[in-house]
């Protein structure tokens, strides 16, 4: 019922920004953004946190948030359960509290549950532990199949969907490596669907090097695409326990509560390359389209190696095999906020894709907490660019923002608005195409505050306009940008003020220069002059006003007279 309602609402709204800063209490009408949680993020922001937090997903256009309730060290973030040992915390009900601050804004609230990886369950069950083909149980994976565990996560779910959640999804719902997996159980459950287990164990050996074999890494994954029936085997039987445990999770919610969305975090080889996701983690796309309302690839594409459109690829090949999609964005690590805006623009794109949009129905980042915000609203009839800056949950000041034009505008002026330090260094480059603002404590932690550009030129409202870089002590953060037009509803314009025109020196190329942009904040604020270089002074202006004064009563007097001249005629 989920898969056919997006799918109608989806194609219709197209064409509505994603970046786009939307309300959100019609969820069903936008695409969805969303972000993983971890409930640590939310609690370390203190007893109001879930409303701070929420705050800022909603005027970040956040739609959907996925909390962390357990993770795979196995604890609990929710208080309603009767595994009262496992509580992360006894006295806050992280789920409840987001719950509460979300449904307000009109945001959904996922319950995030790490599956077959689960070090607390592991401690107090050992022989419920994952096997590694040589070196026994010595991690903290979940033989997926072993009916204690099976038990244990039905009657998490059971207790999540008494909450009043809009869905629960799944992560680690696969093997982590074909190394584990390989107790004497599996052998036999291999065995009773036809596998030689001789084969079965030179296949394991050879890729792995196992007992003194060479190591070929493709060996079994090879074997795989040539249809050995030893190396299908192998995979059938792993995808068969990773499907059975996630119908059983989605069977025992459902049976509290029927309407829940379920999603899952998927490794994005299963996009691409069967053979590994089959063979590494049990987890097929096939699979996971019957099972379901959509999948979160984890395309993560900094990490991979790869360039900025492979999230487009990985969607399109993962819609080609019948799942939805919410792409997962990668916020961490070494991506770059150039990065995160051209990654969500390629998905925008093929969100208007009419053989696509269907299937394509948003974003998720990982992670909250890793990553800054910014608002930029265009007001096109007065050629201003308002953005806000949101450091109400960072611990650091910003001490620069870098403002880059994008697509077929320039930048004219530039200046600081409330709660920005007012004495900030504004630089506006020669040929427009940025503008720095800069200062030790430019937005200190805990504040939010305006900039103000003007600008030349037309805005795509297709396109990105700027691109936001924001700096702190500790250099440059990773920003994601959200843009609408000035007629949004909570389009925050505030107030502009742009300082009166002065006169100045023509600007040299070196504005535009590495070195203009690095240089220290000290030494900016040392060798800028008590008065302005350009400002012109009283004492030049004094003698030009007695000068204009005489012109001025000479060529009074002389049309006195020759009116005098006229009248006498």
């Amino acid at each position: 019922m989920f898969k056919k309602l997006i799918s109608a609402m989806l194609c219709p709204i197209m064409l509505l920004p994603l970046f786009s800063s939307v309300p959100i209490a019609a969820a069903e009408s936008s695409a969805i953004v969303g972000k993983w949680l971890w409930g640590s993020t939310v609690a370390d922001l203190g007893t109001n946190g879930a409303e701070i937090m929420m705050s800022r997903c909603a005027a970040e256009g956040i739609t959907d948030v996925y909390l962390l309730v357990k993770g795979t060290g196995g604890k609990l973030g929710y208080l309603k359960t009767q595994y009262k040992n496992l509580l992360t915390r006894a006295n806050r009900d992280m789920l409840q509290e987001t719950i509460d601050a979300a449904h307000k804004r009109g945001i959904r609230v996922h319950a995030w549950i790490c599956v077959v990886e689960d070090e607390a369950y592991k401690s107090n069950h050992p022989e419920a532990g994952m096997w590694h083909y040589i070196r026994a149980r010595d991690n903290n994976f979940i033989t997926p199949y072993d009916e204690g565990y099976r038990e244990y996560i039905g009657n998490v779910a059971k207790e999540l969907a008494q909450y009043d959640i809009d869905g629960i999804h799944l992560d680690y719902i696969r093997y982590n490596h074909n190394a584990n997996g390989w107790s004497e159980k599996d052998f036999e459950n291999l065995a009773a669907m036809g596998a030689n287990i001789d084969r079965v164990k030179e296949l394991v050996e050879t890729t792995w090097g196992y007992h003194g074999k060479n190591a070929n890494n493709s060996y079994i994954f090879n074997a795989y695409k040539n249809n050995d029936p030893d190396a299908l085997i192998i995979a059938q039987y792993r995808r068969k326990n990773i499907k059975e445990l996630a119908a059983h999770i989605i069977n025992s919610a459902k049976s509290v509560n029927p309407n829940l969305v379920f999603s899952a975090a998927t490794m994005p080889e299963g996009a691409y390359e069967a053979s590994y996701a089959d063979l590494h983690y049990g987890q097929n796309y096939d699979d996971a389209a019957e099972l379901y309302d959509y999948i979160c690839p984890m395309a993560y594409s900094s990490n991979y190696g790869k360039a900025d459109n492979w999230v487009v690829t990985l969607a399109k090949n993962s819609i080609d095999k019948g799942n939805n999609v919410v792409m997962g964005i990668q916020v961490f690590d070494s991506v770059t906020s150039a990065r995160i805006m051209t990654e969500m623009e390629n998905i925008r794109t093929l969100m208007k894709d009419s053989k696509y949009c269907k299937g394509m129905l948003g974003t998720v980042f990982f992670r909250s907490g890793t990553y800054e915000y910014a608002k930029a609203t265009y007001d096109e009839a007065n050629k201003i660019i308002t953005v806000k800056l949101d450091n109400k949950i960072g611990s650091s000041a910003y001490t620069q923002v870098r403002i880059e034009a994008k697509g077929r505008i320039r930048f004219t002026d530039a200046a600081v608005g409330d709660g920005v330090a007012e004495n900030a260094t504004v630089t506006v480059s020669s040929s427009g195409s940025n503008a720095t603002f800069k200062k030790s404590n430019l937005l200190g932690a805990g504040k939010d505050g305006y900039l103000y550009l003007k600008y030349e030129g037309e805005i795509d409202p297709s396109k990105l306009p700027v691109l936001i870089r924001l700096y702190t002590s500790g250099g440059e953060a990773r920003v994601y940008t959200v843009f609408c037009d000035a007629s949004a509803k909570n389009a925050e314009m505030g107030e502009p003020i742009f300082p009166e025109p002065e006169v100045t020196t023509p600007e040299t190329t070196q504005a535009e220069t590495t070195s203009v942009e690095t240089t220290s904040e000290a030494t900016a604020e040392a060798t800028e002059p008590s008065e302005p270089i350009d400002e012109v002074k009283p004492s030049s202006i004094l003698p030009i006003v007695i000068a204009a004064t005489a012109i001025l009563a000479i060529g009074a007097g002389a049309f006195i007279i020759l009116k005098t001249k006229k009248r006498s005629k």
